[in-house]
């Protein structure tokens, strides 16, 4: 190993300026979803809701992951579909049952995912169903 100039760093050694490190902590940040009430980690496979962690199976996780980035928006059907499944064939039947799954799961703390026919589906909370969510786990 060979010592470093004086006053520089060894030409092997990265470097990294402020704004690198902050857009490295901002990807981070985009890869977590916490509004206080819900918590998603997309790169852990996590889900918690009021305090309480809630397991999925992988697909359903990557269903309500791609919902949970965009929170109280209509998400495209086939652009959930591709965050799932990749390239497969887009299947509408197969994208409802996992969304029925989710709805059920997610009802008692107050999550809805609203439909909009022939465009996608909307994750949303608003403040009186947290309220009732958090009422219904007591």
């Amino acid at each position: 190993m060979q010592a470093a100039p004086l006053g520089g760093q060894m030409a092997s050694e990265p470097r990294f300026s402020v704004q690198q490190h902050t857009l490295a902590g901002n990807a981070q940040e985009a890869n977590v979803y916490d509004d206080g009430y819900l918590r998603v980690e997309h790169d852990n496979y996590y889900v918690a809701c009021a305090g309480k962690r809630i397991s999925l199976p992988l697909k359903e996780f990557l269903v309500f992951s791609r919902l949970a980035r965009n929170a109280d928006r209509v998400v495209p059907s086939e652009e959930i579909w591709r965050s799932a499944w990749g390239d497969s064939p887009f299947n509408s039947l197969s994208l409802r049952v996992h969304i029925h799954r989710l709805r059920r799961t997610f009802q008692p703390f107050g999550l809805r995912i609203e439909s909009m026919v022939g465009v996608g589906y909307c994750l949303s909370l608003d403040d009186q169903q947290r309220e009732h969510g958090v009422q219904a786990l007591a």
